[in-house]
């Protein structure tokens, strides 16, 4: 009796999708991130692209999914949150992110762009006044 035996062993390639890259906050992000309640699924080239993905998002994935030269198959593990961006007319110096948490619907509150520049003239300003009375003052 005579026995073969061999192993094929392959290792898969991970390739990340990360978009958008900007345009959500930082902290924003991060808040995201740590509290919402992130949909996870798994497609192959067969499968569609579920409903509430950004249409620029599904035009990345779609061709990744295609088997290329020499592959029978592939799948994509997807992990994604909706999200909206709301500003109130009432309150336009304060831009609302809302998602889906774990039991209820979160809402991270960030001041406008407008605002933060605002803040930021403030700052400087009494950072000016303050330097101008201690070279006075000395």
């Amino acid at each position: 009796m005579a026995w073969t035996e061999g192993i094929i062993s392959r290792q898969p390639r991970t390739e990340e999708i990360k978009w958008p890259e900007s345009g959500l906050p930082y902290v924003a992000r991060q808040h995201a991130r740590q509290d919402g309640d992130w949909r996870r699924t798994s497609l192959t080239h067969k499968d569609s692209v579920p409903d509430g993905l950004e249409a620029e998002f599904k035009a990345l994935l779609k061709p990744r999914l295609k088997p290329r030269d020499g592959e029978i198959a592939r799948k994509a593990d997807l992990q994604y949150l909706p999200l909206a961006r709301v500003v109130v007319p009432e309150h336009r110096h304060r831009v609302y992110y809302v998602y889906p948490g774990q039991s209820k619907l979160r809402v991270f509150i960030l001041p406008s762009s407008q605002r933060t520049w605002q803040i930021a003239g403030a700052v400087l300003g009494v950072l000016a006044v303050l330097y101008l009375l201690s070279r006075l003052l000395s």
